[in-house]
This record gives C-alpha cells, structure tokens and sequence, in this order.
C-alpha cells in the first residue's frame, strides 16, 4: 500500500511540474498584438537578418534529438526503483529530482512538437489575412524599404542618447509586464494604451512571467516635431524566449512614441505594430 501511495504522489508530483511548465510560459509586453496610433513612419528593416541557408519557420535544433533517450533512460530508471529496489517506501529527494528531469523533458518534446506545428498556422492565417483584405493592418505600409529615416527633430534630439534610452524602454516594459506591475507601466505609455494592457494582462493571468530577450535591436525610423509633440518611430527586432534553453521566437515590431512639448516630459508608447 506505501509502495502505490508513494508512485501516485510521484505522478501526482509530476503532473503539476507539467501544468506549472505550461502555465509559466510567458508572452512578449502587449501579448505581441498591434494596438493603439499607427507608427506614422516606414518601416526601414522588416524582418531580422538570417542567414542564407536559414528556412522562414525554424525547426527544431538537431542538438535536441538527445533529449528522446535520455527521458527514456530516466524514466527506466524510475520504473525500476520501484518495482526492483523498493526505492519508494518513501520519497526522498532523488525520487523528487528524477521526476522533475522527466517532465522538464517531457515538456521540452512537446514544445519542440508543438512549435513547428503552430508556426505553420500562423502563417496559414496571415497568408488569409494578406488575402482577404487591401488594406495593411493600421491603414500603413509595413514592406520592408531601404529609405533613409525621415528626421524633422527639435534642436535638443539626440539620436545616440535617444536610441540607448529606447533599448532601456523596451527591457523594462517587458519585465514590469512579467511582474504584472501596471503602475510601472503607466510611467511608459499613454493613458488610452495603459487601459488595453491591463485587460490584456488579466486574460493572461495575473502570476508572474518569465521572458528572456535576446539579440535586440533597435533602429529608428523617423521622428517629426509638431507644435503639440514629437512623434519618433522605433522598430524593435529579437527573439523572445521563455528560458534561457527556449529556440525562441523572432519578433519585429514598430513603437509609436510620443512627447509633449515642453521640459522634462516624457516619451510614451501610443501604438505598436508587428511587422511579421
């Protein structure tokens, strides 16, 4: 009777190791929508640089296919602590780590299965989308264009400074949105744009969130000074991880920011818009 009672907790253990997996996993600042003004610029670099020989939906790294067999040899093992050892009579903290190995790489095989298949719909949809509509998302165009940024900036522009800060812009978005701290994030955006995170944020829950950007960069499109405010465009390209082991998903998104005019104000985040 210990023995079953031991082998159901593990599973039982197991199971929720899986839901927390699935649960954990995160999605970018906005939940990578279009939302909120249109960037009122061109966008100059529409996807990231890949290589050549690189296919536009990524496969699964070869260097996972070790993972198949070594769940395998773990879970052997388990097995065989069980009904050969009488390892179970109670449940230390090696029963607890081989179970966790197991369903880490349950998860990574069913992500790694998933994440092609899912691609593969997405690009299904956008190729309908591109179909059944003649008008780009936001009434803009989002091909990609060689042209210079269009840059009509104040006297007091910096574009190293401003580029820099931009960078910084992005990174702490991202984790106030894994933290779920709103408050933070008004400091970033506009009133109109604060109201759609927070009820983006709660259909994703409200727990925390784990997101790793990589390869970030940043290039900045245009800006143009009016007498109410200064509009820039910035468009953002990376990958986006829910672990630092995750392939991760590329991302490419242009920023609408805004500043009114006048000393000290701040430049807010009126719209995004993804570009792929």
């Amino acid at each position: 009777m210990q023995r079953v009672l031991s082998f159901f907790s593990i599973v039982f253990l197991a199971v929720s190791i899986m839901v927390v997996s699935f649960d954990a996993e995160a999605r970018r600042f906005g939940g990578g929508r279009s939302f909120g003004k249109a960037p009122s610029h061109q966008t100059r670099q529409a996807t990231p640089n890949r290589p050549a020989n690189q296919p536009n939906n990524p496969q699964a790294a070869p260097g996972r296919s070790w993972m198949g067999p070594l769940a395998g040899l773990v879970a052997g093992g388990l097995l065989a602590s069980l009904f050969m050892g009488g390892g179970f009579s109670g449940i230390n903290f090696f029963d607890i780590i081989i179970v966790a190995l197991l369903a880490f790489f349950v998860i990574r095989f069913i992500r790694g299965r998933m994440n092609p298949q899912q691609q593969g719909v997405n690009s299904n949809i956008n190729a309908y989308q591109d179909q059944s509509t003649q008008q780009p998302i936001f009434g803009t165009q989002r091909a990609t264009s060689s042209v210079a940024p269009v840059i009509n900036a104040p006297a007091w522009f910096n574009e190293t400074a401003f580029l820099s800060a931009a960078r910084d812009h992005f990174m702490a978005l991202q984790e106030h949105w894994d933290a779920n701290e709103m408050d933070k994030i008004a400091e970033y955006v506009t009133p109109e744009i604060l109201t759609f995170l927070k009820q983006e944020r709660t259909e994703e829950g409200s727990g925390y969130q784990s997101t790793y950007i990589d390869d970030l960069n940043v290039v900045l499109d245009g800006v143009d000074d009016t007498p109410e405010k200064t509009i820039a465009t910035l468009t953002f390209t990376g990958v986006a991880k829910t672990s630092r082991f995750d392939q991760g998903e590329a991302f490419n998104e242009s920023w609408r920011m805004e500043r009114e005019q006048g000393e000290n104000k701040p430049w807010l985040v009126a719209g995004i818009r993804q570009n792929m």
